[in-house]
C-alpha cells in the first residue's frame, strides 16, 4: 500500500482569486459575471470541440455557467475554480452526447453555404473540419477528453487532471498519447 502525498491547493491569483472572494462572500451574481467574462470563451471552445455543434456548444456554455452559479454555495475550493468549471463542462457535454446517442432518428441540419464566390473556400473548411473531427474521434474517449481540455479549453495539465479526476502526471500522459494517436492517424491519411 502506497501513501500519496496530499495535493495542496495552489493559491489563486488575479481573476481567479477575485472570483473566489466573490463566491466566499456570497456575491454569486458578481462571481458568475466574472466567470462569464473570463472563462466563457474557453468553455465554449471546449464544448464545440466535444459536441461538434455550434448551437449545442452555445447552449451548453450557458447551462454550464448557470449550473456553476447555482453550485457556488457548494464549491469547496479544493482545486482551481477554472478546473471546477471545466469539470462541470465536461460532465454537461458528456450528458449531451449521451442523449444525442440515444436518439434514433437524428436530423442533421446542413448550414447554408455562403455566396458562390466563397463556396469553394467554405467547402474546403467544412471538409477540413470533418477530417479533423474524424481524426479526433479515433482517440480513446478519456484521452480525447484530456486533449480537448488542454487545447480547446486552454487548461494547464494540473487543471486537466482536476477536471478528469486524475493527477497531473496522468493528465500529461493522456494528452501525450492522444497527440501521438492523432499524428499516426493524420500521417496514415496523407
Amino acid at each position: 500500500m502506497t501513501l500519496e502525498a496530499p495535493v495542496l491547493k495552489q493559491e489563486a491569483t488575479g481573476v481567479e482569486a477575485e472570483i473566489e472572494r466573490q463566491v466566499q462572500s456570497g456575491q454569486h451574481r458578481q462571481a458568475l459575471l466574472l466567470c462569464t467574462r473570463h472563462y466563457a470563451r474557453s468553455i465554449g471552445r471546449l464544448c464545440m470541440a466535444l459536441l461538434g455543434s455550434q448551437s449545442e456548444a452555445e447552449d451548453a456554455t450557458q447551462e454550464i455557467l448557470l449550473e456553476a452559479h447555482s453550485s457556488f454555495g457548494n464549491w469547496r475550493a479544493e482545486g482551481s475554480l477554472k478546473g471546477w468549471l471545466f469539470t462541470i463542462a465536461r460532465r454537461r457535454c458528456a450528458k449531451t452526447l449521451e442523449r444525442r446517442g440515444r436518439r434514433e432518428n437524428r436530423l442533421r441540419l446542413v448550414p447554408s453555404a455562403p455566396g458562390a464566390e466563397h463556396a469553394e473556400d467554405w467547402l474546403l473548411r467544412q471538409e477540413r473540419a470533418q477530417r479533423a473531427r474524424s481524426a479526433i474521434d479515433t482517440i480513446r474517449p478519456s484521452e480525447r477528453e484530456a486533449l480537448l481540455l488542454r487545447f480547446a479549453g486552454e487548461l494547464s495539465f494540473r487543471e486537466v487532471g482536476e477536471a478528469c479526476g486524475i493527477d497531473e502526471a496522468a493528465a500529461r500522459k493522456r494528452v501525450s498519447r492522444a497527440l501521438a494517436r492523432l499524428r499516426t492517424v493524420i500521417e496514415s491519411n496523407e
